[in-house]
């Protein structure tokens, strides 16, 4: 992908058009006032930048809401940014469970902001809105360290018809699954787990540990096992049963749950719910339970060690399970946008790209306030203070410049970057379905989709049985409408 340098006329038109509905949360200031203020005023323009006055940004986030110490953290990070590149940034940071509701509110209102996080569950839809800044000609000017750090296909995962409105996260930003299995189980029936990645070579196991422990071997909530469909990219659709598999070199759309690779496992799922093997209620279950003796999570090796056990509470071992692989839906799963209403898009990039390249910049946002959320180790590693840090980490920038932990032995970080650098791209990378003219129909086939997936996941339904009923019941919604215009877009991505 070539990226065009733009000249000042280029951006001075793009800030014009970008101004459409008012002013973003950026305005002009001192380091030491924007450290205390809630908020800009709407004076300033990209030339108080550029002659050298610190620019005020705002960044809204998600994690455990605002952090306790806000105030000093927030401090000492604008003294920081602000002599680096001239920003100083207001962080709005929502709470989980507020999260849907006050981000929507935001977008759709045009309320004040400059930067924003989301993921592929809005990115496409708030870009129809006309809601983010189109960065793809500023790229390579404002964000060097990023583009230097982050191979070439990430950004190409982000695109929509060839353009850039988004930055993605460079962190585990690829899939790869990992059956994760209670050791003291593994040691005392000598598994061979290396043997047992195959969803179908694991029920003779299961039925002898069901037998034996008295207890439900595959554990599930409500999305059952959900990681049989990770192997085929959803193209955008937003609905597990449309894909292309990732590494059909001819392309082809589907209806998964009729591929033998799903049809089997939705098999295998209904065989184990008969024989006691999952739990009775985990089609109505919202949350699963802590301990499994085995289940499949996302993430990489060395999270049985960090992450997988410590949270279960037991020692546990891990195997792969199937291709790392990279997609849209895996780069988009952390992505920052900027504002069509902000008056610095420069800035705004500028920012971003020392957040993700600067370690000092980016273990202030990982780990907090240094002295009171975390300490530099005379080794230069961080120790964690406290847990009371209230950012989600993910959320905003590469994990590949944050400090290592002192109380990791190795660096799970290079494991993670190996993993991406591995992977396996989809097919269908880069490629974004355009659904505008079957957008009711497709709505209406994920509403099918929908009522019968818990219990399709947990095995409760017969395949046999379920399938062809949820087929026809798209057929009649207007599904071969739907995959005609997928293929036929597919058709033209991959030249046909």
């Amino acid at each position: 992908m070539k990226f065009k340098k733009v000249l000042a006329t280029g951006i001075a038109a793009a800030m014009t058009m970008g101004m459409l509905a008012g002013c973003g949360g950026g305005d002009s200031g001192s380091a030491a006032g924007t450290a205390a203020s809630g908020g800009g005023s709407e004076a300033g323009t990209e030339s108080a930048a550029d002659s050298g006055e610190i620019v005020n940004l705002k960044w809204v986030t998600i994690g455990n809401g605002m952090p306790t110490n806000y105030d000093t953290w927030v401090e000492k990070v604008n003294a920081y940014a602000g002599e680096k590149i001239g920003v100083n940034i207001e962080m709005e940071v929502i709470p989980w469970g507020d999260w849907d509701k006050r981000r929507n509110i935001i977008v759709s209102t045009n309320e004040p902001f400059d930067i924003i996080f989301g993921n592929g569950n809005n990115y496409i839809a708030d870009i129809n809105l006309g809601a983010y800044y189109d960065i793809t000609d500023m790229i390579a000017d404002n964000m060097p360290g990023l583009m230097e750090l982050m191979p070439e296909k990430y950004w190409d995962g982000v695109k929509v018809k060839d353009r850039i409105y988004g930055v993605p996260t460079y962190k585990d930003s690829s899939i790869s699954n990992y059956a994760v299995w209670d050791k003291e189980i593994v040691d005392e029936y000598g598994l061979d787990i290396a043997s047992l990645t195959e969803i179908e070579s694991l029920t003779e196991t299961f039925e002898t540990l069901k037998a034996d422990k008295n207890d439900y071997p595959v554990y599930v909530k409500n999305d059952g096992v959900y990681y049989i469909f990770d192997v085929y990219d959803q193209i955008g659709a937003g609905t597990q049963i449309l894909g292309v598999r990732y590494d059909d070199e001819d392309a082809r759309v589907c209806f998964t749950l009729e591929e033998p690779d799903v049809y089997s496992a939705l098999e295998t799922l209904h065989d184990w719910y008969e024989k006691g093997i999952i739990n009775p209620d985990a089609s109505t279950l919202s949350e699963a339970r802590v301990y499994n003796m085995w289940r499949v999570a996302q993430g990489w090796e060395s999270a049985g060690i960090t992450s997988w056990g410590p949270q279960m509470g037991k020692d546990v071992v891990v195997q792969k399970v199937g291709d790392t692989i990279l997609s849209n839906e895996t780069v988009r799963g952390s992505l920052n946008m900027v504002s069509i209403n902000t008056k610095y898009p420069e800035k705004c990039l500028q920012f971003l790209d020392l957040v993700n390249t600067d370690t000092k910049m980016r273990d202030m946002f990982y780990y907090g306030e240094e002295g009171v959320n975390f300490e530099y180790t005379a080794d230069g590693k961080a120790h964690k203070i406290n847990n009371d840090w209230a950012m989600a980490g993910y959320t905003q920038g590469s994990f590949f410049t944050v400090t290592q932990v002192d109380t990791d032995e190795y660096n799970q970080w290079d494991e993670i970057k190996a993993l991406n650098e591995a992977a396996v791209s989809s097919r269908m990378l880069g490629f974004t379905f355009d659904t505008t003219e079957v957008s009711d129909k497709l709505a209406n086939c994920r509403e099918i989709w929908l009522r019968y997936r818990s219990e399709v996941m947990t095995g409760v339904q017969d395949p046999a049985v379920a399938v062809p009923q949820i087929k026809e019941e798209l057929m009649k919604a207007g599904w071969q409408d739907v995959m005609d215009a997928a293929q036929k877009q597919v058709d033209e991505f991959v030249g046909k």
